[in-house]
């Protein structure tokens, strides 16, 4: 019987803590603009602009979305320079 390490993590392990803060940014970034774009779509039911205020949360949230999708890839960037 082969005796396993358990104090040593595994590389599989290591590469999917390395990533994951990665992975999540492209849903981040699309639950932003979704969540935009649907509370512009209610604001429209309400005050009866359609489709004016779809369209301005649809922009508001791409812009929202894109600017923390690059402050994090920046704040992951820094980390990892310090980390090496």
């Amino acid at each position: 019987m082969k005796n396993h390490n358990t104090d040593k993590p595994s590389s599989l392990g290591q590469a999917y803590r390395s990533v994951g803060p990665y992975l999540t940014l492209g849903i981040q970034l699309i639950v932003t603009i979704l969540l935009c774009i649907f509370a512009g779509h209610w604001a429209d039911g309400k005050f009866d602009t359609s489709p004016l205020l779809t369209l301005i949360g649809g922009l508001l949230g791409i812009a929202a979305g894109f600017y923390h999708f690059f402050r994090a890839i920046l704040k992951m960037d820094r980390k990892s320079e310090e980390d090496a």
